[in-house]
């Protein structure tokens, strides 16, 4: 199984290529990027770091044995690959730190995923793992550049699932893999958490309103944290490297048995039209295979319209 980085050389690409080499041993992946020194090194580094494998301090854990390699942009360079991952950006604009900052990405990260299209679109079809903020937009960009069936075109939204787990988990004193509560909106400020489908150990779970408020300002504030204390050029790679790693992992394999929440275009699902926006999806080895519509609460459908409006703006 092969899998294309393209922008493999920064730091949300290759936390991804490392954290898919171990989840999925078999794959052989390739960093794509304008970056080739950087990119070369990184191919290095990840492939020597599979050769712990052979002693016995590293023998007995995950270590990958697929091939690892560097290539310039360019349709050759995804030709070969069953999923392609889209992590490529501009570097952070002074004014993007704080909350709402991924909107100062749209101008420029928008004709970045332009130009790439413009070569990703001469190879056949095949899912693209989008990455790139503005999540949600950009992924919409994408697919009207690319002109490629929508089921292809896959937004990874789920660091927010990620978060939201581990902040009911602390409440409830429990294991973020004992939580489920799926998020659906943008990816950002009108993020909208599913309380409603909350479970702790299997068992429905209940919250009050100030709760909710709670929760959901936490986990919108959390990656703004990891900035402020990490540094300005900083990213929250672990969450969403594991993130996008297993996602790729699962398409890979033919797609979870469950639902899962991706920002995909829609036609008309839920209502909207002319936007790409976090709902759940029925994925396969061949992309979005159904988008679930769920019965949502008075409250969430409420949020889910108004995620559906500040998105539908910046699709235009």
């Amino acid at each position: 199984m092969d899998v294309a980085v393209i922008g493999g050389a920064g730091t949300v690409g290759v936390t991804t290529a490392y954290t898919l080499s171990l989840l999925k041993p078999d794959v052989d992946v390739t960093l794509v990027d304008v970056a080739e020194d950087a990119a070369t090194g990184h191919a290095i580094d990840m492939r020597t770091a599979l050769g712990h494998a052979s002693h016995p301090a590293g023998r007995n854990f995950p270590n990958g044995d697929g091939t690892v390699r560097a290539a310039e942009p360019g349709a050759e360079a995804v030709a070969e690959a069953d999923c392609v991952v889209m992590a490529a950006s501009v570097p952070r604009p002074d004014d993007s730190a704080g909350r709402g900052g991924r909107l100062a990405f749209l101008e420029r990260n928008g004709v970045l995923v332009e130009e790439i299209a413009s070569w990703l679109g001469r190879v056949e079809p095949r899912p693209v793992v989008t990455v790139t903020n503005p999540l949600d937009p950009i992924n919409y960009r994408l697919f009207r550049a690319l002109d490629w069936d929508r089921r292809y075109c896959i937004g990874y939204a789920l660091s927010e699932t990620a978060r939201l787990a581990d902040q009911i988990a602390q409440r409830a004193d429990v294991a973020p893999a004992a939580v489920s509560c799926p998020t659906m909106g943008e990816h950002g400020e009108h993020l909208v958490p599913v309380f409603s489908r909350a479970t702790v150990d299997g068992e429905p779970v209940s919250f009050s309103a100030d709760e909710r408020e709670e929760l959901t300002e936490a986990v919108n504030d959390l990656p703004w944290d990891v900035i402020r204390l990490r540094g300005h050029e900083e990213t929250s790679r672990w969450v969403t490297g594991r993130g996008v790693a297993s996602l790729v992992a699962s398409v890979l394999e033919g797609g979870p048995s469950d639902p899962v929440c991706c920002s995909v275009p829609l036609d008309g699902e839920y209502g909207y039209r002319n936007l790409s926006l976090s709902v759940p999806v029925r994925l396969s080895a061949d992309g979005v295979e159904e988008i679930v519509e769920w019965e949502l609460s008075a409250t969430e459908r409420r949020k889910l319209d108004e995620a559906a409006d500040a998105v539908g703006e910046l699709c235009q």
